[in-house]
């Protein structure tokens, strides 16, 4: 079998470079993307204006929130970069950061009613936007993708 070449799958257009050895990176980037460009495409106008990096930070901040450290570990980033992005959700009151209670020098962030209702937007347009994929190449093969995703995916930390 060729190398990039699977059994089954569709043969790659004319000119791809699916021979490169950077393929599952590109592919893994072009997904996001594509799956970026279906959100904006049926995002109303006030949750575009959010952004998607913001909008994603929403969704992985707790209930009952969490430290603005425990955030950057989350998300993969600094403490300074979090905390930017923090106040900036502050300001659209879509979140709220306060001392900690068992220790004033932790600051602690917590979703607003607003931040809650962005996230509840924001899955609902994820979902529609899966659903447009799905269409486009088939439940069952859609749904391997995640499955397979999830499987090579486990054991990588945030």
């Amino acid at each position: 079998m060729a190398r990039g070449k699977s059994v089954g799958m569709p043969s790659a257009p004319a000119g791809a470079d699916d021979d490169l050895p950077d393929h599952l990176f590109r592919w893994s980037d072009a997904l996001g993307r594509r799956l970026s460009r279906e959100m904006r495409a049926i995002a109303p106008p006030d949750l575009e204006a959010i952004g998607g990096r913001r909008a994603r930070l929403l969704q992985i901040i707790p209930a009952d929130g969490l430290r603005v450290t425990d955030l950057a570990s989350r998300a993969g980033v600094t403490k300074q970069a979090i905390g930017q992005l923090v106040d900036t959700l502050e300001e659209l009151g879509l979140v709220q950061s306060s001392p900690s209670e068992s220790d004033r020098r932790v600051r602690w962030v917590a979703r607003t009613p607003g931040g809650d209702a962005v996230v509840d937007q924001t899955l609902a347009l994820i979902a529609e936007a899966e659903d447009r994929l799905r269409a486009e190449v088939g439940r069952a093969r859609y749904d391997a993708m995640l499955v397979t995703m999830r499987e090579l995916g486990r054991d990588v930390t945030w």
